[in-house]
């Protein structure tokens, strides 16, 4: 089964405009979905179909001029109800943060000074320098939703490494 975030993705695109599998796809890689939603190119697919088996969506199969068939897909009304009901959903699901590096902090006592601060260090460089590769990408958003998200995230990184800062001077000390 699809997470919700996939299926708002899906959805909403459908709301925007209809679509093949293909330009779908290539929407989410354009928003760079991916970089905060775990979905591949055959998630994108699989989902489109399953979503027209449901009857959340319609495909139609279209020719244009010398071009192969392609289907393209319409959001239906019961695709629209489905969008609002996933929105209200994961508007009212618990906040969560979810970051690969707490086992690191969780053990970081197990090895020695020299080898956290480095690990630490490493997090936080890891950190600030994505936030910088993400507002360079923010200016090329047209859509205030998308800059919104992209600097949302911006900023996460940059309050992570504030944290993990904290954190190392907090358990060793100022060097």
């Amino acid at each position: 089964m699809a997470s919700h975030s996939i299926e708002i993705m899906i959805l909403g695109a459908l709301i925007e405009r209809p679509m093949s599998a293909y330009e779908m796809d290539k929407t989410m890689e354009q928003r760079n979905v991916r970089r905060w939603i775990r979905i591949s190119s055959p998630s994108v697919y699989r989902n489109l179909l399953r979503l027209c088996d449901e009857g959340c969506a319609d495909g139609a199969v279209v020719k244009e001029g010398e071009m192969p068939e392609k289907t393209v897909y319409t959001i239906t009304n019961k695709g629209r109800e489905r969008f609002a009901e996933l929105m209200d959903e994961a508007a009212a699901l618990p906040a969560r943060v979810d970051f690969g590096f707490l086992p690191i902090l969780a053990n970081i006592t197990l090895v020695s000074e020299d080898t956290g601060r480095a690990l630490i260090d490493e997090l936080i460089e890891t950190h600030l320098g994505t936030a910088e590769r993400v507002d360079g990408m923010v200016p090329s958003y047209d859509r205030i939703e998308a800059r919104a998200t992209m600097e949302l995230c911006s900023a996460t990184y940059r309050l992570v490494a504030e944290h993990l800062e904290r954190f190392k001077e907090g358990l060793y000390g100022t060097p």
